[in-house]
């Protein structure tokens, strides 16, 4: 639990860290967008790391399960957000804003769903599924090829814009599907009550 404390003491440091060169001057380059990388990169192996020791040292406890999702959340969230202004991502590479609303509207079905079985059952049971590892996974991707665009564009120029554009399909598409299988979780829970009442 100790790692996802330090994911969210990081956080207001990525954010500001993507924050410092903006307005940016294009001639003087973004002194702080690899600073803001590490960070990055830092808080991504902690939520790997932090898991794998919850469940090697048999520590897992109920307010890291709930912790380690928001803090999750809060670094897609907050850097999808940022680097879906031209500004702080660079005019060309800016995430489209309406890959980050599909990122959005998932979350927030997932969490009305959550919400909905807690009040009609009581509780609700909310397991890591394929989807959304991988939904994760590719949004971490997305965020680092944002951030290193101008950098990738000066080796590979005919590279960057394809890349970018097969992240953002693949962000909203596997976030569509990932809000379906929730949905399906969701409704099979429900049963699965409905069904244990009834005997």
């Amino acid at each position: 639990m100790g790692l996802t404390f330090l994911r969210l003491l990081l956080l207001p440091v990525f954010i500001w860290l993507l924050l410092a060169d903006v307005p940016v001057d294009q001639s003087a380059g973004r002194p702080h967008k690899y600073a803001a990388l590490a960070v990055f990169a830092v808080m991504a192996i902690t939520d790997k790391l932090d898991g794998y020791l919850a469940r090697r040292l048999n520590q897992a406890s109920k307010l890291g399960a709930l912790l380690d999702p928001v803090a999750d959340k809060l670094l897609v969230a907050a850097s999808l957000v940022l680097l879906s202004s031209p500004a702080v991502a660079g005019g060309l590479w800016a995430i489209p804003i309406p890959v980050v609303v599909i990122v959005y509207a998932k979350d927030v079905l997932l969490g009305v769903g959550t919400i909905v079985l807690l009040v009609l059952r009581g509780k609700v049971s909310i397991k890591p599924r394929l989807a959304g590892k991988l939904g994760t996974a590719i949004q971490l991707a997305l965020v680092m090829a944002t951030i290193l665009a101008d950098d990738l564009y000066r080796i590979h120029p005919g590279v960057v814009s394809p890349l970018l554009k097969s992240l953002w399909w693949a962000t909203a598409v596997v976030a569509c599907v990932a809000a379906v299988d929730y949905v399906v979780q969701g409704v099979r829970q429900l049963q699965t009550e409905a069904d244990a009442e009834k005997n």
